[in-house]
């Protein structure tokens, strides 16, 4: 079948002859961005005809229709009426806004005179030369009129405000009814791009002009109204004659929420930043097939152009490099590619008759021209073009009992597929496969509803695969088909009847839909045993037959290995999967964050049914928010269970329901499990760890590779049936996998009934308890990679209250590994618990048992729990005096510990002295044990403001480390900071900012840039930025840090209102004063609440009134 849809029938007439539009924003010197992207296209096409023998073309070789507005116009004009390339318009607008647009042509600083009128800056005459040159330079003259007397086959029209009513009007190329001026091309030229403010006014037959930017910036609403006038002016119906309709703006601008500025020209000006986004939009909806099927599309630089103004001519360079970086990402290249792929079976520009061609192409091809027509059945049978000669029986059968629920969403791009898998002209067979709640049936229901709707003679059958015999029986007696052959066949069997009507009736063309065909009961097995569903079936040229499979091996069976028939089903596109939610919740409030809504969705895969199933979840529990759904879906324990399990949600919802959801799980885990008993071990080891990054090393653990020779081969065969059925996806080269969550959720219950969770749990523990590493920062990404699988079966261990040396010993280990990452109160928990295992071990008296205790004991120290941290400490060093009274090592981990916790308790001199001496003693130390003594004592006296011999013994741990411990090592770089702390105390502003811009971008990356030791080096570096008066470097940094501390500390937290105070501060003083201003609105907005004495209240309303006061004596300067 076509890629495209029927309604018109004949594509080749619509590809090869169908309108192609042109719709140009305005933008003034922005206008090159559009210019980049018509080049790439234009370079795409012209590409793929030099390597079919074919001449270039221009534009207006294509385009039947090209509309512009302000920039856009004058492009329009270029391109359309000038007949020019896009090289060569690039070329002439770049030599135009030279010279419109430089000092020399500047007349007004000032937007305004004194009376609070707008003037021109510019000098329009200097427009108007530039303009008349470029009609030279074409062979025209300046007095040639706008509409060619040629009449070319590119028609143009370009839009401009009329300065008395705000009516946009259009000046064409062509002649047209609805036009009363008389336009020369240099006063066109001139009228849609007399930007207020820019250029004066023009005058044409008695009216005056400006640009037409204020009435339509993006004319998309102007092109579409204009050919709808050109081609279809009594019906109307233009979309059906539309070939390719390409929208292109200039880049999206920021928006401004104006209240002070007097001027209503202003806010004029700022509501055509968001009209113009607006009408891209709400076209978009209007022709969304079109973009569906790759037949309009919208560019629009995204970003890199918002601070590029309409007259800043010297930023073409950045123009460029933002609109190649836009065009060059994957979803705008292939966006590109479709563009041209469209444009390139342009035969013909179009003629103002196509809509009657295309009328008479309909009716011939009309399924009204029946061939049992009783008036002339030969006439009418000669009409059929000849892959619509069919036999058609006299009532077409559509058997489809399943109907699309109304929350079901349309899939264009799976139906374009089979339309291109299943051809009318011969028999095929293709595959939807994907995992179960994706959407396949739904998929399938649309395609056959499309059938039957397109082509009313062909008949559609529909198998369950699930209930074979059922499926068969009900659409036999459907047929009367017992009836029908109880005088020429022996058998009864409704399969074989059914085969026999579909092999040898006259039936014509028809569809076979079998779900579930990878059901493995009594009847169908994907190993095409006798009876089975793939066995047997009809192969007539007259049919085609498509399966609906959870399995990539049942896919490919049943097409025969053709794996170009396999479709692969996946989770819905962000904007459908969106719209399933909001359309299915009760409280639409819940999709206020953005954010959030989105991170639900991409836990969900994109699911259609697990869409479906969160939203019922969340309609009756109403208490709960998406993001306390999230925590529940990702919770390692049985508290996420209700959200499968049938009762959970009330009744009903059938197929779709979670109880099919839970159900169908189940019974393919089982299936699986018989089939494949190795699969079956690795699907219950998999429910005990983490749904996600799920390494290979970690599933030889499971027992099915142990210590018997070929048993390697068992684990590779039992994860690809695992890959098959998408319950594993690779990643990373096939090191890694992911599973579902929804599946995972669904597993976990199913191990949960076989009640062998708690063996399995120790199982994987003991697993993990082998593959992670005792803590040494070289083996960080091994311990990375195990890390919440680790804590997932921990938590297993804790809830089912397991005892067991390996679950304390991987306790041990993650605790360490979580405190060496400043997760320190993630810390804690699992060294509590491992203290209390140790102090009954064989190795209570060992320096093992001394770290665990000494690890515990600065967690508390760093979780402002000092007092706790000494008492422990104090009985740690009793305890190595006791037991290991000549380990060295011992004694400088228990004085380095005990002196931090005295330091976090308000004393921080308290153990200076035990350290100095530890310090001026050489036992040949590790370079790790010097970091860590130094380290400390030097922010021991930094703590006590002795920065001097804090910078002395900082600088000495630092060098002790030297290139022997890794400079991504938080023991080093907490260092580093420490010292960069007492750098910019003692005035070496510039040595601290050295080491803050080196460590600041590891702590990014190990840490996060939310942690809370990455929020302290970010403040602190800004800091030193404003002292040495570098405002940009600092405002750089400050506005990444306000949103992040914001979000994670909240608004009304001292930290986030001094680094707002800093970066309003900053703006103002940096002249910034617009942007300083909304700051400080937002400022005194939000600490409203606060008491009138509080000073970050007193802040933020006198840097507002300051502003305030500098902004309006600004505006009245200009």
């Amino acid at each position: 079948m076509s890629d495209h849809n029927p309604k018109p029938p004949s594509a080749s007439l619509l590809d090869e002859e169908g309108i192609c539009m042109l719709s140009l924003d305005g933008g003034g010197v922005r206008g090159l961005s559009s210019l980049y992207v018509l080049k790439r296209i234009m370079d795409g096409h012209n590409a793929k005809r030099e390597k079919l023998g074919q001449s270039p073309q221009k534009p207006a070789d294509i385009f039947d229709l090209i509309g512009g507005t302000s920039t856009g116009g004058l492009i329009a004009i270029m391109l359309g009426r000038l007949q020019m390339d896009v090289d060569e318009c690039i070329s002439a607008y770049n030599d135009l806004i030279k010279v419109v647009f430089s000092k020399e042509a500047r007349v007004h600083q000032s937007k305004f005179n004194l009376l609070g009128q707008t003037q021109a800056r510019f000098d329009s005459g200097g427009l108007k030369d530039a303009i008349e040159k470029t009609l030279r330079d074409k062979g025209l003259s300046p007095t040639d009129g706008m509409v060619d007397s040629r009449e070319t086959g590119c028609k143009v029209f370009v839009c401009a405000t009329s300065k008395l009513d705000a009516a946009t009007y259009r000046f064409r190329s062509y002649t047209s009814h609805n036009s009363f001026l008389n336009a020369t091309i240099c006063q066109a030229a001139r009228a849609t791009s007399a930007a207020t403010t820019f250029f004066n006014p023009v005058s044409i037959g008695g009216m005056k002009f400006v640009d037409g930017a204020l009435g339509a910036n993006n004319p998309v609403d102007q092109v579409e109204e204009e050919a709808r006038e050109i081609w279809c002016s009594n019906t109307g119906n233009l979309q059906q004659l539309v070939k390719c309709f390409v929208s292109i703006g200039t880049g999206k601008l920021p928006t401004y929420n104006i209240h002070d500025r007097i001027d209503k020209f202003i806010a004029t000006l700022a509501k055509m930043a968001t009209d113009v986004e607006k009408t891209a939009e709400a076209s978009m909806k209007r022709w969304r097939q079109h973009l569906d099927q790759g037949r309009y599309f919208r560019f629009n630089v995204d970003h890199g152009l918002q601070t590029v103004g309409m007259k800043e001519y010297k930023k073409k360079g950045e123009i460029q490099a933002s609109t190649y970086k836009y065009l060059n990402s994957q979803v705008q290249s292939s966006s590109v590619q479709r563009c041209v792929e469209n444009l390139i079976l342009k035969k013909e520009l179009t003629g103002l008759d196509f809509e009657l061609r295309i009328k008479h192409e309909q009716d011939l091809l009309s399924p009204s021209s029946n061939p049992q027509s009783p008036e002339n059945p030969q006439e009418s049978q000669s009409k059929q073009p000849a892959s619509r000669q069919i036999k058609s029986p006299p009532q077409p059968c559509f058997f489809v009992p399943t109907k699309l629920p109304p929350s079901s969403i349309d899939r264009p791009k799976y139906l374009r597929k089979l339309q291109a898998a299943l051809p009318q002209d011969r028999h095929q067979r293709a595959a939807l496969a994907g995992l179960h709640g994706s959407g396949k049936t739904q998929i399938a229901i649309q395609f056959a509803e499309w059938v039957h709707s397109a082509y009313p003679e062909y008949s559609v059958f529909w198998l369950s695969a699930d209930n074979l015999e059922e499926s068969y029986s009900r659409i036999t007696q459907k047929l009367g088909l017992f009836r029908r052959y109880k005088h020429e066949s022996k058998s009864s069997d409704a399969r074989v009847l059914f085969h026999r009507y579909l092999s040898t009736e006259r039936l014509g063309r028809w569809f076979l839909i079998i779900d579930d065909a990878d059901t493995d009961n009594d009847s169908s097995s994907p190993s095409a045993q006798p009876r089975s569903v793939f066995s047997d079936l009809p192969d007539s040229k007259e049919g085609n037959i498509l399966f609906i499979t959870h399995s990539m091996k049942g896919a490919t069976t049943a097409v025969g290995n053709q794996v170009n028939k396999v479709i692969k089903v996946e989770g819905l596109e962000n904007t459908d999967a969106i719209s399933i939610l909001r359309q299915s919740l009760f409280n639409s409030r819940l999709l206020a964050d953005e954010d959030i809504a989105q991170e639900l969705l991409s836990e969900l895969n994109g699911l259609p049914l697990s869409i479906q199933q969160a939203a019922r979840y969340l309609n009756n529990h109403a208490h709960l928010t998406i993001h306390k759904l999230l925590d529940l879906l990702r919770s390692p324990s049985q508290d996420a269970f209700p959200f499968i399990s049938p009762e959970s949600n009330g009744s009903g919802g059938g197929r779709d329901s979670q109880d099919s959801l839970l159900k169908t799980a189940m019974k393919l885990f089982e299936a699986i499990q018989k089939d494949n008993p190795h699969a079956g071990m690795l699907l219950e080891f998999i429910s005990q760890i983490g749904p996600s990054s799920i390494p290979r090393t970690i599933l030889t653990g499971t027992g099915i590779n142990t210590g018997i020779k070929g048993k390697k081969a068992k684990l590779e065969e039992s994860i690809g049936a695992l890959c098959s059925f998408f319950l594993l996806a690779p990643s990373q080269g096939g090191n890694m996998f992911d599973m579902p969550t929804i599946v995972h959720l669904c597993m976990r219950v199913w191990v949960k009934q076989k009640k062998a969770s708690k063996s399995l749990t120790e199982t994987v523990t003991k697993r993990l308890n082998e593959l992670i590493p005792q803590v040494d920062w070289s083996k960080r990404l091994i311990w990375k990679k195990y890390e919440a699988h680790a804590i997932r079966v921990l938590t297993g261990c804790q809830d089912h209250d397991l005892k067991f040396d390996a679950r304390f010993q991987l306790a041990c280990k993650v605790g360490s590994w979580l405190l060496r990452e400043r997760n320190v109160k993630g810390a804690i928990p699992w060294l509590q618990q491992t203290l209390g295992w140790a102090k009954k071990s064989s190795f209570k008296n060992t320096q093992r048992r001394l770290r665990i205790q000494l690890d515990l004991a600065e967690a508390y120290a760093e979780t402002e729990q000092s007092a706790k941290a000494i008492q422990l400490t104090e009985k740690a060093l009793a305890f190595q005096e006791k037991h290991l009274s000549k380990d060295g090592s011992s004694v400088l981990a228990v004085s380095c510990v005990l002196a931090k916790s005295h330091r976090f308790n308000g004393a921080p001199t308290k153990e200076t002295d035990r350290l100095e001496k530890l310090k001026k003693v050489d036992n040949k130390r590790s370079a790790m044990e010097r970091l860590t003594l130094l380290g400390e004592l030097g922010k021991c006296y930094s703590s006590d403001k002795e920065y001097e011999k804090a910078i002395e013994n900082l600088e000495m741990g630092v060098d002790a480390a030297g290139g022997k411990i890794a400079k991504h090592d938080p023991i080093l770089i907490f260092v580093k900071n420490h010292l960069a702390y007492a750098y910019g105390q003692r005035g070496q502003h510039n040595e601290a900012i050295s080491i803050l811009e080196e460590t600041l971008p590891i702590q990014e990356q190990i840490l996060g840039k939310s942690h809370s030791e990455t929020l302290i080096t970010q403040s602190h570096l800004a800091n030193q930025y404003l002292e040495t008066k570098e405002l940009t470097k600092a405002i750089s940094v400050l506005e990444e840090l306000v949103p992040i501390q914001r979000k994670t500390l909240g608004q009304m937290n001292r930290e986030t209102m001094c680094s707002e105070n800093q970066l309003a501060e900053a703006y103002f003083n940096n002249q910034n004063v617009y942007t300083a201003l909304k700051l400080y609105e937002h400022m005194r907005l939000v600490r409203r609440n606060l008491g009138q004495s509080n000073e970050h209240r007193k802040w933020a309303e006198a840097g507002y009134e300051k502003c305030a006061e500098t902004w309006k004596w600004t505006w009245m300067r200009r």
